[in-house]
């Protein structure tokens, strides 16, 4: 696979995502839970946990099929909340379980520093080929 660059994602610097990995078959983003992550109740905003799936799930996907001068984007999600997260850091884990060429679908689960499932998520993502005249080979690397 060409070795692919995203560029930076203003909304994941905002909440301080940490890259680990973008292997569809493990992808993996992490948090350190600060305050302004909490809802009034003190808890990680639900959010929070659902823009973490989303965010791992689709740059994943686009790092997997921009090599192919295709684009992705997050087309459905649904994320249960089985357990509140009240500090120190989350992981979220996921792992593609169909690579259709016009859909992806993704299941996740929100981890808290103690490895315990604190939510899980199914995303699906659209994959579509880019748009005429664009080329992806500037970020992909091809």
């Amino acid at each position: 696979m060409s070795e692919v660059t995203l560029p930076s994602s203003p909304f994941d610097a905002l909440i301080g995502s940490e890259w680990i990995s973008h292997d569809p078959d493990d992808a993996r983003v992490r948090l350190t839970m600060k305050d302004h992550h909490r809802q009034p109740m003190g808890i990680m905003h639900g959010g929070v946990m659902a823009s973490l799936i989303e965010s791992i799930c689709s740059r994943a996907c686009a790092m997997a099929v921009m090599p192919e001068n295709r684009v992705s984007m997050g087309q459905n999600i649904s994320v249960s909340f089985l357990r509140p997260i009240s500090d120190g850091k989350v992981e979220v884990v996921a792992r593609a379980v169909h690579r259709g060429r016009m859909t992806w679908v993704w299941q996740a689960e929100v981890r808290d520093s103690g490895g315990r499932v604190c939510a899980t998520g199914q995303m699906t993502t659209a994959v579509r080929d880019a748009p005429d005249g664009m080329d992806l080979s500037s970020i992909s690397g091809r």
